[in-house]
Parts: structure tokens; C-alpha cells; sequence
């Protein structure tokens, strides 16, 4: 199998808001692409890194595995 390097991960981002005049949340669940990054040239605003992820975990359910987990071997 040939490993890809990836240059984005696909999250679920939550962008519910709060309709001027209206007392309930819209609900607005989107998916995206965040761009990854080394960690000596990451913004930790635009991009993805393994220094900031759990910073972007806050706001974001990420739809496949973060590209410097190890994968566990299954006996």
C-alpha cells in the first residue's frame, strides 16, 4: 500500500448561530477541509498541526485519522 501525503484533513464544523430576532440556534453543521502543516510553519489559525490540533478539537469532529497518530496493529 503507498502512503499519500495529504495536505488537508476533512472536520465537521459546528456554524450554528443565532438569527437576529430568534430565540432558538439554527442548527448549521458543514464539512470542511483544513489545511495541514508542518509545525515550524504553522499559523494555528488557518492550518493544522500536531502542536494546535487539540485547539482546533474544541470546534471541530474530525471525519479521519490525524496524519502523526500511530495506527495500533492488531495482533
Amino acid at each position: 500500500m503507498v502512503k499519500r501525503n495529504r495536505k488537508t484533513l476533512s472536520a465537521l464544523a459546528d456554524f450554528s448561530f443565532l438569527a437576529p430576532g430568534s430565540r432558538m440556534f439554527t442548527p448549521c453543521i458543514e464539512q470542511v477541509e483544513i489545511p495541514l502543516a508542518a509545525t515550524s510553519s504553522c499559523t494555528h489559525e488557518d492550518t493544522l498541526c500536531a502542536e494546535c490540533v487539540d485547539q482546533w478539537r474544541a470546534d471541530h469532529l474530525f471525519c479521519e485519522r490525524l496524519p502523526w497518530e500511530r495506527r495500533r496493529r492488531s495482533d
